[in-house]
């Protein structure tokens, strides 16, 4: 008889392992020795489940992480009664409540992510113990889209990669994608200008114009821009060379070449001709290299940047449709890079990381300024101040990023102070918005307009009011910025003013309407017709702003009798701003504007004639002629010889030749009332609403 086995022990036959699962054991049938068996789909849980527990437990160890996170807000939300609420961007977020990430977060080093999700997300998910966070479950749908919802501008290196670091996949490699992007780049080879030129373009730019929209910083593509030029040899067919970044580099070429004075040009080697052609090629260049970098997809700043460094030359070429489009996508791209949430600094940074986040800060508050500027005209805003935390820049320059005062000019303090009058606009819709009468809207109007006086006059820093001292150590564009915001500033004033502007030629209710937009359009006028000096920048908005005032003194003019000395004075500036428009034969916009004014200067022509049979009305005849008496006006036939002039066609015409570009679809409407009896004239509304850009 044989002994029994000790106890605790297994007989000798079952010391080898068994190879199959249980279900196959079972069943006597042949296992795959897969996890799961795929012939049976078991689990194989009596041989291979702790093994299985143990290798996936690093792929789930985020995943536990934020569950336990979630638990301990549960706990605290069930221990505390109330707690403050943080808005949260994030889609959906109207359907559940947002908390406030409180633990402490787990040390990240200890953590074996999958591969799948990059660090830098597990570091933000996990790691991020800012008052700002959102709601873990946000977070957790942003990653499944893709996205990260709160971007760490100053460190994350992917926003501000520079020329040489090129992001994967930013170009496709199917055949007929790789075909079109080869043919493009050869394209743009051809139109990169030598290295002295492209020198003498960012060093212009950095000098001259980049005070005005302070778009990017001049050290950080100075510095992208030597990379360029010699890791990677100016080549643009570098296989580590960044789209977007070469798209920054041909708008400020673009932005150079456009707002140089004609002696500038010329000393570069660039004929007119050839200067208005290469300015076209690189604003489209600009747009090229960021739709083959899928800048839509794939965002950094350096697409923010080059769209809101081609708004100074855009009007000028005649793409103000293309840059509205351009501006609304760069405004999403930077509220996805957390543009507009750069609060300040709570401690001491490097002066790499600050001069990132002013670049950021500075070309967020350009947008911000473009889109509070075109309120009058669109009745609506993208940015809503009431959820933007980042400050306004500070007031220092790019190369040693020392603060200064108030007092003291830099490169960001025009931008800074455009940027307080700008904001006046968005505060005048909300006010006007809630009002239900002419009386109280109006009402809304001069207190906004009060407000614009001070901020022009009492707030207006020293070195940039007309009348102050110029000190000697100040940069050259300080006479330049002088005469910029004098005509930005009354053009504002012409714009808190504009939904009354019609009205203020008829009824004596709204006189300040009318007196103070001409007395802004003659202030305008008498700076922009003023002399440049030879080596000064030309803006758009000289040419721009000059057209809206010609056309207030025109309708004014055209409310008035020939015998008053106003309407004498208001036909020759008219006149004057013609003149002036017609020397910029290369501006779609002065071309536009200058035929525009002809046209009304035809009308007041007509008007002062001897035999003519118009009879000019003054304000106070506004209650003599009720719309039953009023002569019928056939305004459609002047419409469409106006919309054959000036490139634009009517939505019941035929459409004509494109005479200066596009220039966008126009609305019409019949609105004889408004306008003086006997007038065959077209709407002072359209004037300001459809013809000229609303951004600054």
């Amino acid at each position: 008889m044989d002994e029994e086995a000790p106890a605790g022990t297994a007989p000798t036959r079952s010391q080898r392992a068994r190879l199959t699962c249980a279900e196959c054991h079972r069943r006597k049938t042949k296992c795959d020795k897969n996890v799961p068996c795929i012939a049976h789909l078991c689990s194989r849980e009596e041989v291979t489940q702790n093994s299985i527990r143990e290798e996936s437990e690093p792929t789930n160890n985020l995943v536990q992480i934020l569950l336990q996170r979630v638990e301990n807000l549960e706990k605290r939300l069930a221990s505390v009664e109330t707690l403050p609420q943080v808005h949260s961007n994030g889609p959906n977020t109207n359907v559940r409540p947002n908390v406030t990430v409180i633990d402490a977060s787990p040390d990240v080093s200890t953590i074996n992510t999958s591969p799948n999700i990059p660090e830098n997300v597990v570091q933000e998910v996990i790691s991020s113990s800012d008052p700002e966070a959102c709601d873990t479950a946000t977070v957790l749908e942003f990653l499944a889209w893709g996205r990260k919802k709160d971007v760490d501008f100053a460190n994350d290196s992917e926003p501000y990669s520079g020329p040489g670091n090129a992001m994967n996949d930013m170009l496709t490699t199917d055949f007929l994608t790789e075909s079109t992007n080869s043919a493009l780049l050869d394209m743009l080879e051809t139109l990169l200008p030598s290295r002295d030129i492209i020198l003498k373009l960012v060093t212009y730019h950095n000098s001259s114009v980049l005070w005005y929209h302070g778009s990017y910083s001049s050290k950080i593509l100075s510095d992208h821009l030597h990379s360029f030029l010699t890791e990677l040899d100016g080549n643009i067919r570098h296989e580590k060379l960044n789209l977007q970044w070469l798209a920054l580099l041909f708008a400020v070429m673009t932005g150079s070449l456009t707002c140089a004075s004609q002696a500038t040009r010329r000393g570069w080697g660039f004929s007119d001709l050839e200067a208005t052609n290469l300015s076209l090629r690189w604003y489209d260049s600009t747009v090229t290299c960021l739709s083959m970098s899928n800048y839509l997809e794939i965002h950094t700043i350096h697409a923010v940047q080059a769209i809101a460094t081609l708004t100074i030359a855009a009007h000028i070429l005649g793409k103000s449709s293309s840059q509205s489009a351009l501006l609304a996508s760069a405004g999403r791209i930077a509220q996805s890079l957390g543009l507009h949430k750069l609060a300040s600094e709570t401690g001491s940074l490097k002066s790499d990381q600050l001069r990132k986040r002013e670049a950021g800060r500075r070309v967020f508050v350009q947008l911000c300024t473009q889109d509070w500027f075109q309120i009058p005209f669109s009745d609506i805003y993208t940015h809503n101040p009431r959820f933007i935390t980042t400050t306004k820049p500070l007031n220092c320059n790019d190369d040693d990023m020392i603060v200064h005062n108030s007092s003291t000019p830099t490169q960001a303090s025009y931008c800074n102070f455009r940027y307080d009058i700008a904001a006046l606009m968005p505060q005048l819709l909300d006010a006007m918005e809630g009002c239900n009468t002419l009386y109280t809207k109006y009402e809304q109007v001069m207190k906004y307009d009060a407000k614009m006086r001070e901020l022009a006059t009492a707030s207006i820093p020293i070195f940039l009011s007309k009348n102050g001292p110029v000190a000697a150590g100040w940069p050259r564009y300080i006479n330049w910025a002088r005469r910029s915001l004098t005509i930005c500033a009354s053009h504002k004033i012409i714009m808190i003013h504009r939904k009354f502007v019609v009205l203020s030629f008829t009824n004596s209710a709204f006189v300040f309407t009318r007196r103070t937009c001409i007395a802004a359009s003659k202030t305008i006028l008498r700076d922009a017709l003023a002399p440049l000096e030879d080596d000064a920048p030309v803006l758009w908005i000289d040419q721009a702003f000059a057209v809206a005032a010609g056309i207030i003194l025109s309708l004014d003019a055209l409310h008035r009798k020939a015998e008053e000395p106003e309407f004498a004075e208001h036909s020759q500036l008219v006149g004057d701003t013609i003149a002036y428009l017609r020397e910029f034969k290369e501006s779609k916009i002065a071309a536009r504007g200058s035929q525009l004014l002809s046209a009304l200067k035809n009308e007041l022509n007509s008007f002062s004639a001897p035999n003519s049979r118009k009879r000019p009305r003054s304000s106070g005849d506004a209650g003599r002629f009720p719309p039953s008496k009023r002569r019928a006006i056939d305004v459609k036939e002047l419409l469409k010889e106006v919309s054959h002039n000036l490139g634009v066609t009517t939505p019941a015409a035929t459409p004509t030749p494109d005479l200066f570009g596009d220039v966008g679809d126009i609305t019409w409407s019949n609105f004889a009332d408004l306008l003086p009896a006997g007038t065959e004239l077209f709407d002072a509304q359209y004037l300001f609403d459809d013809l000229f850009p609303p951004q600054l």
